[in-house]
Parts: C-alpha cells; sequence; structure tokens
C-alpha cells in the first residue's frame, strides 16, 4: 500500500510539471515586430505574439492608440504569419540590414528564436513579412492603418 502511495505522489507530481511546462511553452514569444522613431512621424510601436494566440500591442508615438492594448490572434493568424517566414527562409536572412544613413526609423523582426535588425537594404520578401504581420494585427485591433 505505501508504495501505491508513493507512486500516486510522484503521479500528481509529475502531472503537475507537465501542465507547468505546457503553460509555459504556450506563453513563450513566438513573433515580435517593433518600429523605432525617425526625426519625423514615423509609426513607433511593439507588437509581441505568444504562441497561446495571445498578444500585446504597445503605442508608442504616431499611432492612432497609444498604451498598451491585449489581443488574440487565431492559430491560423498566426500560422500564415510562420508559413510565409519559412517560405522566405527568414532564418536564413542577415541578421542585420544597415546602411550609413540617418532618419530612418529601425524595425526588429523575431520569429521564435531568429532576430532581424532591418535599418535599411532588407529584401522586399522580409519587407512583406512585416508588413503581414502589422496588417493582421492593426485589423484584428480596428484599427487598419496608423
Amino acid at each position: 500500500m505505501r508504495i501505491l502511495s508513493v507512486l500516486f505522489i510522484f503521479l500528481i507530481i509529475s502531472c503537475n510539471t507537465v501542465s507547468k511546462s505546457t503553460k509555459e511553452e504556450l506563453n513563450q514569444l513566438t513573433i515580435s515586430l517593433e518600429k523605432t522613431a525617425c526625426f519625423g512621424t514615423c509609426p513607433v510601436f511593439k507588437i509581441k505574439i505568444f504562441k497561446n494566440g495571445k498578444g500585446i500591442f504597445e503605442g508608442k508615438k504616431f499611432v492612432k492608440k497609444t498604451g498598451l492594448i491585449d489581443f488574440k490572434l487565431s492559430q491560423k493568424e498566426i500560422q500564415k504569419i510562420l508559413v510565409k517566414a519559412e517560405n522566405i527562409k527568414f532564418s536564413e536572412m542577415l541578421d542585420e540590414y544597415s546602411e550609413k544613413i540617418t532618419d530612418l526609423p529601425t524595425t526588429y523582426i523575431q520569429i521564435k528564436e531568429k532576430k532581424i535588425k532591418d535599418y535599411f537594404g532588407a529584401p522586399k520578401k522580409l519587407k512583406d513579412l512585416e508588413t503581414l504581420i502589422e496588417e493582421i494585427v492593426l485589423n484584428k485591433l480596428n484599427l487598419n492603418s496608423f
């Protein structure tokens, strides 16, 4: 009987560990996009999208809404972004696209573990991915544009 009690306790502890790690995995940052300021009226914001579909939009300057706004994306919307990233070989792109030019905003884009700094000279397919993320989130927030 004592052995059964020990096994039962072990089983309960194991289940809690699995659910905790599953919860952490669902709250894992999957996609992020950040645009920084320029000398003009460039939109300044951050978007974070987690594996479970939860997202946070942080509007800073020159956007329709400032502050933190929570949103939820469907798995279909997340997959659309991830498939596009895979199709353009996002993970194989350079970590930085930059030139010695001033007054441009910088875009930071991250898909899973890969992060790219896009200041100037990025390929069109990367720009298209950035635009896709913006469009999906702005439509979700009924902002449609900045």
